[in-house]
């Protein structure tokens, strides 16, 4: 059986959080633990998440007193959750949502039919784009691709990974050259190195839109975020690429830096 660990990064979605929980909790796998991080944005996000999630021992929410964005945030969820080496993490942010009440049942029928190790998907869009049709249907990587960093990026959500495959994952290749967790690009952070060390054989794209991609909700530009993230697309194609794994081994996590 597989067992969920999702993984929902918040920042001010106060008017989403509420929806995105209540995907999670109507989802037909019950064998899930949601954790949630909010980071201090000023708004009701926080108070919105507990409220939804009241009753459901599941769920676990915490508030950080700064922001921290999405990568500080996304490590030290999975710290906190506990997973074991076999579970299957799931990134969500708290403004978008499943598709449906099998977006989990999807995700299992996935690693249970093909052994992968890493899933990578299609979403939907809820807003409707030129051509008339909502956007997010993703091709998956051509088969046998092993430059990821050169390749136009395909691993997008949902994204899930198999916790022992997470801890092979180096923390300095997630922080700046200042040794902070980046604020920005995290998806291609870490979906990246994840791929090359699974490559196409154990990465499974899933064809079928399971995430509502929220299009609707709109953030202030702000300019050091995105000069942030030109620089970490740098940083992305000058790191060395980590090595294919040839079968599972189970590691022990390195200790993050607060």
């Amino acid at each position: 059986m597989i067992r969920f660990k999702i993984i929902i990064n918040c920042g001010p979605c106060q008017e989403f959080i509420g929806k995105c929980l209540a995907s999670v909790k109507a989802q037909s796998v019950t064998e899930w633990e949601a954790h949630v991080t909010v980071d201090a944005c000023g708004d009701d996000t926080y108070t919105c998440a507990v409220h939804v999630s009241a009753g459901d021992p599941r769920i676990w929410v915490k508030q950080n007193e700064t922001r921290r964005y999405s990568m500080c945030n996304i490590v030290h969820a999975i710290q906190r959750s506990n997973a074991e080496p076999e579970d299957v993490l799931v990134m969500l942010d708290g403004d978008d949502w499943f598709a449906d009440n099998n977006a989990l049942r999807t995700i299992a029928d996935a690693y249970e039919e093909f052994d992968c190790w890493i899933t990578y998907g299609s979403w939907l869009s809820n807003v409707v784009g030129p051509s008339g049709r909502p956007n997010g249907l993703w091709p998956a990587y051509p088969e046998g691709t092993a430059d990821f960093r050169r390749h136009r990026f395909l691993g997008t959500a949902v994204r899930t990974w198999k916790r022992w495959l997470w801890d092979y994952l180096r923390d300095g290749d997630l922080r700046s050259e200042s040794g902070e967790y980046v604020r920005v690009s995290e998806d291609q952070m870490i979906m990246i190195p994840l791929l090359e060390m699974c490559g196409t054989s154990r990465a499974k794209h899933i064809a079928a839109p399971i995430m509502i991609y929220n299009k609707t909700a709109t953030y202030p530009v702000d300019d050091s975020i995105t000069q942030e993230g030109m620089r970490n697309g740098y940083l992305i194609d000058s790191r060395a690429p980590y090595t294919r794994l040839d079968a599972k081994s189970y590691r022990k996590a390195i200790a993050t830096i607060e």
